[in-house]
Formats: structure tokens, C-alpha cells, sequence
């Protein structure tokens, strides 16, 4: 995975207001099937259950781990407790989870770098020993 690649392109969009935009409005879209302009708990369950489809698969569990993690996206997302997800608030929601991958994927770097690393050592090593 090309880790830089993917922190720039999610950084890009951040920086990028018009974009972040874009990309927000056409993921709440998706989500509001029936058009209203918010998002209700219906059409978010629908959602992340679509999501997370095939994640637990084969865990007999996998039906209350849904569920629960359904519960738990609307909770977030649902800012002002109304019951329903307005474009902002999935927007401010948004923001964080790719900020949150961004560390994520800046922690996958640091990886990289140290396997390299090792990897260059013991290949060193083994020729020194020869």
C-alpha cells in the first residue's frame, strides 16, 4: 500500500474545502434515499449495515455486533441528539474519521520504515557473517 499516496490524497481534501464539500454532500446523498435533506436512524442503519456487510461473516455474533455498532455511528453523527443527521454533522463527523486515518496511515509509514529497516540490518548482518 502506498501509504504517502493515500495521507496526501486525504490531506488534499481537507485542505480543500470545495472538495471536502463535494465528497460530504455526495455521501450524505447516498444515504438520504428518500430525499428529505436529513438523515434518519433507518436510513443510517441500512447504511453501515451495507458497510460492514461481510465483516463478521462468519461469527454466529455478527447480527448484535451490527447493531451495536450501528448505535454507535448514529450517536456519533448525531450531534445535536435529534434523531436525524443533518449534512454538517456528517460533515464534522467526516473531518475526524479522515483525520483519524490519516494517523493511522502516517502509523503504517513508520512501520514501513522500521521493517525496512530490520529488513536492511539482517541483510547486513548475514553478509558480514559469511
Amino acid at each position: 500500500m502506498d501509504y504517502q499516496k493515500a495521507i496526501q490524497n486525504l490531506t488534499d481534501i481537507l485542505i480543500d474545502e470545495e472538495k471536502f464539500n463535494e465528497i460530504n454532500k455526495s455521501i450524505f446523498d447516498a444515504i438520504d434515499t428518500d430525499n428529505s435533506g436529513s438523515l434518519e436512524k433507518e436510513e443510517v442503519e441500512t447504511f453501515v449495515k451495507g458497510l460492514l456487510k461481510g465483516i463478521h461473516s462468519g461469527d454466529g455474533d455478527g447480527g448484535t455486533d451490527l447493531q451495536e455498532r450501528h448505535k454507535i455511528v448514529f450517536s456519533v453523527l448525531d450531534d445535536n441528539e435529534s434523531g436525524e443527521i443533518t449534512l454538517d454533522e456528517l460533515g464534522k463527523f467526516l473531518r475526524e474519521l479522515f483525520k483519524e486515518q490519516i494517523k493511522e496511515l502516517q502509523e503504517g509509514v513508520e512501520k514501513q520504515k522500521y521493517t525496512r529497516a530490520v529488513a536492511n540490518d539482517q541483510g547486513y548482518d548475514m553478509s558480514t557473517n559469511n
